[in-house]
């Protein structure tokens, strides 16, 4: 997981060319008519973005009272939707060009609200409180935005800032002669930050992260155990040096990935796993 650039387009300005768009006549004018309230729930959103506290905002009256009409600027095709997405990927790395940010597991078919667009109908086209997902994460989210605490389930990519330290780990364990890993949260030494860990772990449970990376787990041991296997080590020193090479590269591939990403963390830990060279050498 990683963080991503906020849109580089003014975000109102953009809302302005979709009213301009609309053919309907009685629907752009309903829409001129409340456009001072929809730029000042904008300039609102800004602000709670400045602060990192966007679930405190409270929903517009007024825009509830013009909710379809709001609602009506928003679709998968509409030329806003579509300039945004394209944005979104040029902007940000590479590596996760059409991945979901919440999961990093899928393509993002979709594009979630950061707040629901039900509740907030205002912001159902501000490209602030947008970001692309997968159609798994974009049921998980549904229109809960905070527990039942008040704190919020899932992590803004935007403007949580994640941690550079690792927090996503792997066990590996052999059971009937074969090799199983199973991912976990931990903050051994504390190097992240007590609020920051627990957002992680809200949002890994809202979205079912670890059961999800031990499944996709089951289908990446065997590329895995092949890139060992296929070197067939005659004794520990061989192994060990082949496993410092892995462990270099994938250093290396932090900065495109991130401390965190699932794939990264699964071959970090079979490089420095007792349990995985055991498994490896039994071969």
């Amino acid at each position: 997981m990683i963080n991503f650039k906020l849109d580089s387009i003014e975000p109102f300005e953009e809302y302005k060319s979709a009213v301009k768009r609309k053919n309907a006549s009685s629907e752009k004018d309903e829409l001129l008519g409340i456009e001072k309230v929809i730029k000042e729930c904008y300039s609102d959103y800004q602000q709670k973005i400045v602060c990192n506290s966007l679930e405190t905002l409270l929903p517009s009256t007024v825009a509830q009272q013009h909710k379809q009409v709001l609602l009506g600027l928003y679709s998968s095709k509409a030329l806003i939707i579509k300039n945004f997405r394209e944005r979104f990927f040029a902007q940000n790395p590479q590596t996760y060009n059409n991945l979901c940010p919440y999961c990093t597991l899928n393509e993002s078919g979709t594009i979630e609200h950061i707040l629901p667009k039900e509740k907030y109908p205002e912001f159902a086209v501000d490209t602030l409180n947008l970001i692309p997902a997968c159609s798994n994460c974009n049921e998980k989210k549904n229109e809960k935005i905070v527990d039942d605490s008040g704190k919020k389930t899932t992590i803004n990519f935007y403007i949580d800032q994640l941690p550079h330290s690792q927090y996503l780990f792997v066990d590996f364990t052999i059971i009937d002669g074969n090799i199983k890993a199973t991912y976990k949260l931990d903050n051994p030494r504390g190097l992240v930050e007590a609020e920051m860990f627990s957002l992680i772990q809200r949002h890994f449970k809202q979205y079912d992260l670890l059961n999800r990376f031990n499944t996709k787990a089951i289908q990446e041991i065997s590329e895995l155990k092949n890139l060992y296997a296929v070197e067939e080590f005659d004794n520990e020193e061989e192994y060990a040096i082949f496993a410092d090479k892995q462990l270099k590269k994938l250093n290396l591939d932090k900065a495109s990935f991130g401390v965190n990403h699932w794939k990264l963390i699964l071959f970090l830990s079979a490089a420095t796993s007792e349990v995985f060279k055991k498994y490896i050498l039994s071969l």
